[in-house]
């Protein structure tokens, strides 16, 4: 990855890095490569190891959710609760985890860091912009997948990176200023 004349790089994080063995390791390395950058990274990932990692935070949106908040599975609040608590305090219920894979998904938990990011991406038009693709599947190619690649057509000082071990292709509108790398993502970061 040669990140030279790019002050700003959005990145998204895909599915290859859920649980990944290596993620921490990837991300660390990442944010080295981001140092002195303008960037901003949507993720994908529900298990938190971002946070854990050295990027920084307020540049960090995730919004399917995680591990790092509760909720009452009824939202009977719209609510959100430190990990500590255990039961919703209106309803008695046992709190599940603030993420898409509640049925009445509370999303205060991402909202305003997804606004973060809406306007640091309208800071983007006509700069020169890396984007970067890591490992995102089609399983929700609303959220990075296809933005992205508007994002893309859209600056015509972007360049578009995707790195996936099963879907690597970039669509004929970005042969010209794009590239696909099949490998997997989290090896590729670690390695490159």
């Amino acid at each position: 990855m040669n990140l030279e004349g790019y002050d700003m790089v959005l990145i998204g994080i895909g599915e290859e890095f859920e649980e990944a063995p290596d993620a921490l390791e990837a991300y660390n390395k990442l944010s080295k490569e981001l140092e002195g950058k303008n960037y901003f990274i949507v993720s994908l990932c529900m298990d938190d190891v971002i946070y854990k990692s050295d990027l920084s935070q307020d540049r960090i949106v995730t919004p399917l959710g995680g591990r790092r908040k509760k909720q009452c599975p009824d939202a009977c609040e719209n609510a959100l609760y430190d990990l500590n608590v255990d039961k919703c305090p209106v309803c008695g219920k046992e709190l599940i985890f603030n993420n898409i894979l509640a049925e009445n998904y509370i999303e205060q938990g991402y909202l305003p860091m997804w606004e973060k990011h809406k306007l640091w991406l309208t800071g983007t038009l006509n700069k020169p912009l890396y984007i970067m693709e890591l490992g995102v599947s089609m399983r929700l190619p609303q959220v990075v997948r296809w933005p992205f690649e508007r994002v893309a057509l859209l600056n015509n000082k972007a360049f578009f990176l995707r790195v996936n071990g099963k879907l690597p292709q970039i669509n004929a509108e970005l042969k010209e200023k794009g590239k696909g790398i099949g490998e997997n993502s989290v090896k590729w970061l670690i390695e490159n």
